[in-house]
Protein backbone atom coordinates (compact mmCIF):
# COMPACT_ATOMS: atom_id res chain seq x y z
CA UNK A 1 0.00 0.00 0.00
CA UNK A 2 1.39 3.43 -0.94
CA UNK A 3 1.70 6.10 1.72
CA UNK A 4 0.66 9.08 -0.42
CA UNK A 5 1.38 11.61 2.29
CA UNK A 6 5.01 10.45 2.47
CA UNK A 7 5.26 10.48 -1.33
CA UNK A 8 3.86 14.02 -1.48
CA UNK A 9 6.28 15.27 1.18
CA UNK A 10 9.22 13.59 -0.54
CA UNK A 11 8.29 15.11 -3.91
CA UNK A 12 7.88 18.53 -2.31
CA UNK A 13 11.29 18.31 -0.67
CA UNK A 14 12.86 17.14 -3.94
CA UNK A 15 11.26 20.06 -5.77
CA UNK A 16 12.51 22.46 -3.12
CA UNK A 17 16.06 21.18 -3.44
CA UNK A 18 15.80 21.24 -7.23
CA UNK A 19 14.86 24.93 -7.30
CA UNK A 20 17.49 25.69 -4.68
CA UNK A 21 15.18 26.61 -1.85
CA UNK A 22 14.03 23.78 0.43
CA UNK A 23 11.65 26.16 2.20
CA UNK A 24 9.51 26.13 -0.96
CA UNK A 25 8.53 22.57 -0.12
CA UNK A 26 7.39 23.53 3.36
CA UNK A 27 4.87 26.09 2.15
CA UNK A 28 4.30 29.56 3.58
CA UNK A 29 5.74 30.37 6.98
CA UNK A 30 3.24 30.43 9.84
CA UNK A 31 1.86 33.83 10.78
CA UNK A 32 3.43 34.86 14.12
CA UNK A 33 0.31 36.83 15.00
CA UNK A 34 -1.77 33.68 14.70
CA UNK A 35 0.58 31.89 17.09
CA UNK A 36 0.23 34.72 19.61
CA UNK A 37 -3.55 34.56 19.30
CA UNK A 38 -3.47 30.80 19.92
CA UNK A 39 -1.30 31.27 23.00
CA UNK A 40 -3.58 34.00 24.36
CA UNK A 41 -6.56 31.71 23.82
CA UNK A 42 -4.76 28.89 25.63
CA UNK A 43 -3.96 31.15 28.60
CA UNK A 44 -7.58 32.32 28.73
CA UNK A 45 -8.82 28.72 28.53
CA UNK A 46 -6.52 27.58 31.32
CA UNK A 47 -7.50 30.58 33.45
CA UNK A 48 -11.19 29.80 32.92
CA UNK A 49 -10.58 26.18 33.88
CA UNK A 50 -8.72 27.24 37.03
CA UNK A 51 -11.53 29.62 37.92
CA UNK A 52 -13.87 26.63 37.94
CA UNK A 53 -11.30 24.18 39.37
CA UNK A 54 -9.08 26.22 41.71
CA UNK A 55 -7.31 23.13 43.11
CA UNK A 56 -6.16 21.74 39.72
CA UNK A 57 -2.38 21.61 40.16
CA UNK A 58 -1.87 19.97 36.76
CA UNK A 59 -3.44 22.92 34.94
CA UNK A 60 -1.47 25.42 37.03
CA UNK A 61 1.63 23.57 35.93
CA UNK A 62 0.45 23.70 32.29
CA UNK A 63 -0.20 27.44 32.56
CA UNK A 64 3.26 28.03 34.01
CA UNK A 65 4.81 25.90 31.25
CA UNK A 66 2.97 27.93 28.61
CA UNK A 67 4.25 31.18 30.12
CA UNK A 68 7.79 29.80 30.26
CA UNK A 69 7.66 28.49 26.69
CA UNK A 70 6.92 32.06 25.62
CA UNK A 71 9.67 33.61 27.73
CA UNK A 72 7.32 35.00 30.41
CA UNK A 73 9.23 33.62 33.38
CA UNK A 74 7.95 36.18 35.89
CA UNK A 75 4.35 35.34 34.93
CA UNK A 76 5.05 31.63 35.50
CA UNK A 77 6.01 32.22 39.14
CA UNK A 78 2.42 32.81 40.34
CA UNK A 79 0.87 29.57 39.11
CA UNK A 80 3.96 27.63 40.21
CA UNK A 81 3.83 29.15 43.70
CA UNK A 82 0.13 28.32 44.05
CA UNK A 83 0.62 24.79 42.70
CA UNK A 84 3.40 24.25 45.23
CA UNK A 85 1.10 25.37 48.05
CA UNK A 86 -1.35 22.68 46.99
CA UNK A 87 1.20 19.96 46.18
CA UNK A 88 4.59 20.71 47.77
CA UNK A 89 5.91 17.19 47.12
CA UNK A 90 5.68 17.36 43.31
CA UNK A 91 9.35 17.58 42.35
CA UNK A 92 8.86 18.84 38.81
CA UNK A 93 7.11 21.94 40.19
CA UNK A 94 10.25 22.77 42.17
CA UNK A 95 12.39 22.17 39.08
CA UNK A 96 10.16 24.47 37.01
CA UNK A 97 10.22 27.10 39.76
CA UNK A 98 14.01 26.95 39.89
CA UNK A 99 14.22 27.47 36.12
CA UNK A 100 11.67 30.30 36.16
CA UNK A 101 13.53 32.12 38.93
CA UNK A 102 16.87 31.74 37.14
CA UNK A 103 15.44 33.06 33.87
CA UNK A 104 13.31 35.79 35.42
CA UNK A 105 14.42 39.20 36.60
CA UNK A 106 14.73 37.86 40.17
CA UNK A 107 18.02 36.88 41.74
CA UNK A 108 16.36 34.64 44.33
CA UNK A 109 12.96 33.91 45.81
CA UNK A 110 12.01 33.56 49.47
CA UNK A 111 9.22 31.61 51.13
CA UNK A 112 7.48 34.92 51.80
CA UNK A 113 7.75 35.79 48.09
CA UNK A 114 6.22 32.43 47.17
CA UNK A 115 3.35 32.95 49.60
CA UNK A 116 2.69 36.42 48.17
CA UNK A 117 2.88 35.20 44.56
CA UNK A 118 0.52 32.30 45.28
CA UNK A 119 -1.97 34.63 46.96
CA UNK A 120 -1.80 37.14 44.10
CA UNK A 121 -2.28 34.38 41.54
CA UNK A 122 -5.28 32.95 43.41
CA UNK A 123 -6.84 36.42 43.69
CA UNK A 124 -6.22 37.19 40.01
CA UNK A 125 -7.98 34.01 38.92
CA UNK A 126 -10.87 34.69 41.30
CA UNK A 127 -11.18 38.33 40.20
CA UNK A 128 -11.45 37.28 36.56
CA UNK A 129 -14.41 35.15 37.58
CA UNK A 130 -16.29 38.22 38.84
CA UNK A 131 -15.92 40.09 35.52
Amino acid sequence: MTNWKAVTVALGLALGWFVGNPAVALGPAPDPRAEVQVNVARVEGLTQHLRNNPQDVDEMEHLAALYMANGCYDAALGPLARALQLDPHRRRLWVALDLAVKKSARVRITDADLTTLASEFRKSVESKASH
